[in-house]
């Protein structure tokens, strides 16, 4: 499946326009791509600053070690990222959640892992954290946690999750060792952000006009999301019902999976859980202006664990599920070059 969809987008996508001028333009791949000029070149010129830094430098030293440009390094470590969550997540919840990830659940990801971005690199550390963790190597599991920082901040509750499993088993020791680990981390992030762009909180600073004129990323559950839906700026009917569909579900699926008939089931994936919880609830009270709209792919990483949570309603019909499996593929597509170049009519 995974082969099909993305052979799918990419010969409807190259069909109208050329990749690698689509991918060089798409989502956050400029600012991206200027940060990891900045890293090769050792100077910042003033331009504003938000992006962490891990995923350019992810792209800086794969471009470096085989001499390639840095669109075609962000292209390979997104779909290199992408196919390591996939095989993450089927080794985590099993073949029918990742399955229907790649079927309908969310188009996005789709031209996310081809065109490139931050998510699959973030999700692919972040899956191999819980499964390192799984197996009782937690060093290992806060290292990979550490690291999905540096992509995207929020992989700080995957560190918290593991903190608060340790605690309750009280292993103070392990605790101590995977506190270090993520300040270390934390620390050489924050040290090599001070060298080059002289503050340590540039990241920080960079996100505060997106945060609204209090300049602080939290609000109350929902206090941002409702605003962002009622604005006035035009959300196309897909967005919406993807949008709705998934504070749907990311909500359902976090309290299910609380409930004392099923909290036996998830002992084992405690620290998902934990994760899960803190994320969503995260976003959901995210200050965000446009958060109603971007919510699905905010709320990526918590779909295999919601997938899971619900999966004794996940249709099991392969038939069904592979031709929904194309129409997100297309879907995508149609989000780049169009939807009348992709299906031959105007959406409605």
């Amino acid at each position: 499946m995974f082969a099909m969809v993305f052979a799918a987008h990419l010969l409807a996508v190259c069909r109208v326009k050329d990749f690698w001028e689509v991918a060089s333009n798409w989502g956050d791949n400029p600012p991206y791509l200027d940060i990891v000029r900045i890293i090769e070149n050792g100077r910042y010129s003033g331009e504003k600053i938000w992006h962490f830094w891990g995923f350019p430098y992810a792209i800086a030293g794969i471009s470096k070690l085989f001499s390639m440009p840095g669109i075609e390094a962000l292209v390979l470590i997104s779909v290199l990222g992408s196919l390591g969550v996939c095989i993450l997540i089927h080794r985590l919840y099993g073949g029918w959640v990742a399955f229907t990830f790649f079927s309908f659940i969310n188009y996005r990801w789709i031209y996310t892992s081809m065109e490139g971005g931050s998510e699959p690199l973030f999700m692919c550390l972040l899956f191999a954290s819980f499964l390192a963790a799984r197996s009782g190597r937690w060093n290992i599991a806060a290292l990979l946690a550490a690291l999905s920082t540096t992509v995207r901040p929020v992989g700080v509750f995957s560190l918290a999750a593991f903190a608060l499993v340790l605690s309750m088993r009280r292993s103070y020791r392990r605790l101590i060792v995977i506190t270090l680990t993520g300040l270390v981390v934390g620390g050489l992030y924050v040290i090599l952000l001070w060298i080059i762009l002289g503050s340590p909180f540039a990241n920080f600073t960079g996100y505060r006009e997106d945060w609204g004129p209090h300049g602080w990323p939290l609000t109350y559950p929902f206090g941002a999301i409702i605003p962002s839906l009622l604005a006035p700026h035009e959300i196309q009917w897909p967005n919406f019902v993807l949008s709705i569909t998934w504070i749907a579900m990311a909500s359902v699926g976090t309290v299910a999976m609380w409930l004392p008939r099923n909290r036996p089931r998830f002992l084992p994936y405690q620290p998902e859980v934990l994760f899960s919880s803190m994320y969503t609830l995260f976003f959901l009270s995210y200050g965000y202006g446009r958060v109603f709209e971007d919510l699905p792919r905010f709320l990526m990483p918590v779909a295999p664990l919601v997938l899971f949570s619900l999966r004794n309603w996940i249709l099991k019909d392969r038939r069904v599920l592979w031709g929904a499996a194309g129409l997100s593929a297309l879907l995508a597509s149609a989000t780049i070059v169009g939807f009348k170049n992709v299906f031959g009519f105007k959406l409605p």
